[in-house]
């Protein structure tokens, strides 16, 4: 007596088939997940230079200087605690509530002051999802020519903003 025996499972094809489109999409969705990251990182950073760039003009009105670059000759950057000195200037008056700080995965924040001298006080920054350009996305400025330095008219992320006096 023959009997027909069939099993109610997949076949080993069916699950391998299926398991490649799954990993497959999900490969997809990763590195759209990742542009979406960085394009929301560089959004945060815009953010925090416009507020700055504000509190800034309010600090100059109030106090007719920029916040003291707490490393002179050099940048005063975030993570070393020059940045976090220079900005803390603008929390004691009462223009921004808290120092800001870089979203994690992001790039340091930095402060030049200048003085009266162009490009007076300088926000820098670099942006990820951007392309590079030589101007900058606005309101960004390069206040060098070529090959000099950061916020240069060299094609890079460069995020500058100028607050000259």
């Amino acid at each position: 007596m023959k009997t027909n025996f069939k099993s109610p499972g997949f076949t080993l094809i069916e699950l391998l088939v299926v398991i490649s489109v799954i990993g497959f999409l999900a490969s997809i969705i990763l590195v759209s997940l990742n542009s979406a990251r960085a394009k929301a990182r560089d959004a945060r950073i815009i953010a925090d230079f416009k507020q700055i760039n504000n509190a800034l003009d309010l600090f100059y009105d109030k106090n007719n200087r920029m916040p003291n670059n707490y490393n002179p000759g050099f940048g005063a950057c975030n993570g070393g605690g020059y940045f976090e000195q220079s900005m803390q200037e603008l929390v004691n008056d009462g223009f921004i509530s808290r120092v800001p700080v870089p979203p994690p995965g992001g790039n340091e924040y930095c402060y030049y002051n200048y003085g009266n001298a162009y490009p007076g006080a300088l926000l820098v920054t670099d942006l990820e999802s951007v392309p590079d350009t030589t101007t900058g996305i606005p309101p960004s400025c390069r206040p060098w020519g070529a090959g000099v330095n950061w916020c240069d008219q060299t094609s890079n992320k460069y995020y500058c903003i100028c607050h000259t006096y």
